[in-house]
């Protein structure tokens, strides 16, 4: 434990040295380009930091931008493209390939694109599985992720309509764990194995005017700092706030309203966490928040999600602060903090709540470093392991090495450790341990 006390206290102490090293000094400094920022779909194009512009919205932008190279499609010169390397050298100097883009796809502004993510990871106790670790639970190799996503962005540059769309295909371990199992409906089900199974995270429309855009269908949430696609993390493992206290999708509207060039807002209905078109479990939830760029090197994003979580789930409150800071031109601290409530269930009332740290380093163009450290806390013994009230610790330190633009290695490794009420079995070792070393790699190839 006091390892871990010292650990939080340096990530602490390490950032106050970095801003009183660095000072203010310029606003030109640069985002690390192996940090994305929230609701960032574009991880792989080194942009660098955002500028005072409003946030985007979760899902805006594709993972990857097809690069322009010449290419008949039968188009007759229509200016119909697709991403192609260009023979040139050096990590990320190379632009970004992506899959061919047929002219009548194209010339509508729709774009096809995807990724491919798989990996290993295991634990120190050679246990058959990495306990209540969430996507990084099963041991060996897993190909995680499959995915692929139709989408025509929704932009009128703040004045005028538009229209848009999105819909994304995932299969892999990943796969079961994204469907809609918060009521059971749409895609949940859809597994070929006992871990492998196909989901469709995303499927909606969108209608834009002037400022204002409106999503209706099944869309990635807004809470928290974290996502399900691979190449929005910098870990290849994920935070327990992220897995076991907040929602993956929702279903239903929500609008966006971007209120200057710093702040944007949110607000919508949905039916509860994780459910499908059918709301089978008639859930009615209120999802909405605020994201304001403080700075050219600041943001913070505070998003929320209230309302019944449907018959006889209770009531569910939950939000996430999110704040961001680019301490220098290489150096980037990410706070987060979450706070969940489920009521009305008598006796079964329960909370939890944490504190998530990130530190990303920047080292060049082709690597990057960073640390998590993570406090979890299950107040009731309801949403890591059933019966096991506390805490749980987690430090992670990993590496991307990106050899293309298109490619990215993410080794990690990861000690977690439990601090509770032991009511059900221990977390780890097969239910013989509460603390656990583990680690792994993943490789991500985007198209």
């Amino acid at each position: 434990m006091r390892i871990l006390c010292l650990a939080g206290g340096a990530l602490a102490a390490l950032v106050v040295g970095e801003i009183y090293a660095a000072g203010p000094s310029t606003d030109d400094l640069q985002q690390p380009k192996f940090v994305q920022l929230q609701y960032d779909y574009t991880y792989f194009q080194d942009d660098g930091f955002q500028d005072d512009g409003a946030s985007e919205s979760p899902s805006d932008q594709p993972v990857i931008a097809a690069e322009d190279f010449p290419l008949d499609l039968g188009c007759g010169g229509r200016g119909c493209r697709a991403g192609k390397p260009s023979g040139c050298g050096g990590c990320s100097a190379c632009e970004p390939w992506g899959l061919p883009q047929p002219c009548f796809l194209k010339s509508r502004g729709i774009e096809v694109g995807g990724w491919l993510s798989g990996g290993i990871y295991s634990n120190a106790w050679g246990a058959s599985d990495n306990g209540p670790l969430g996507f990084n639970d099963s041991t060996g190799f897993n190909m995680h992720q499959l995915w692929l996503y139709a989408e025509r962005a929704a932009d009128t540059g703040g004045c005028g309509t538009d229209w848009g769309f999105r819909v994304d295909y995932v299969f892999g371990v990943d796969g079961p764990d994204t469907q809609a199992f918060g009521d059971g409906g749409w895609d949940s089900g859809w597994n070929s194995s006992r871990d492998y199974g196909s989901a469709i995270p995303q499927l909606y429309f969108e209608f834009a005017l002037n400022d204002w855009k409106v999503k209706f269908g099944h869309f990635y949430t807004i809470i928290g700092y974290e996502s399900v696609p691979a190449p929005n993390n910098f870990f290849f493992s994920h935070a327990y706030t992220q897995y076991y206290g907040e929602p993956f999708t929702h279903t239903g509207v929500l609008a966006e309203y971007a209120v200057n060039d710093r702040t944007t807002a949110f607000g919508g209905w949905t039916m509860g966490w994780d459910s499908g078109f059918e709301n089978l479990n008639d859930a009615s939830t209120f999802l909405g928040g605020l994201s304001f760029a403080i700075s050219n090197r600041t943001s913070l994003t505070w998003a929320m999600t209230a309302g019944d979580f449907g018959r006889g789930a209770g009531d569910v409150f939950m939000n996430s602060i999110v704040l961001q800071h680019q301490v220098t031109d290489r150096l980037t601290y990410i706070f987060q903090q979450d706070l969940g409530d489920n009521s009305g269930l008598g006796a079964a009332d329960n909370e939890w709540y944490g504190i998530n740290q990130y530190l990303l380093y920047d080292i060049n163009d082709c690597w990057g470093a960073g640390l998590r450290f993570e406090w979890f806390r299950d107040d009731d013994g309801t949403r890591v392991v059933a019966g096991n009230a506390g805490n749980y610790y987690a430090l992670t330190a990993g590496l991307n090495w990106k050899p293309s633009a298109n490619v990215v290695f993410r080794p990690e490794i990861r000690y977690d450790n439990f601090d509770g009420v032991v009511g059900g079995t221990l977390p780890f070792n097969e239910g013989r341990d509460d603390e656990q070393f583990s680690g792994g790699f993943d490789v991500i190839v985007t198209y």
